[in-house]
């Protein structure tokens, strides 16, 4: 193999350990997104429900 080969399979294998940590920092963001969204919507519908019987 040549030199120009071994460079690029350094460049590949750096892109890929960079590539790989952003899609993990993205989906563990989104998890966190998704979960506060579906608790956020339970809290609402709860709390409105409990505000609306409090108001009744």
């Amino acid at each position: 193999m040549s030199v120009a080969w071994r460079r690029r399979f350094k460049l590949v294998g750096a892109a890929l350990l960079v590539t790989a940590s952003v899609v993990c920092k993205v989906l563990y963001f989104a998890v966190l997104v998704l979960l506060a969204f579906s608790s956020g919507k339970r809290g609402s519908s709860s709390s409105s429900s409990s505000s609306g019987g409090d108001g009744g």
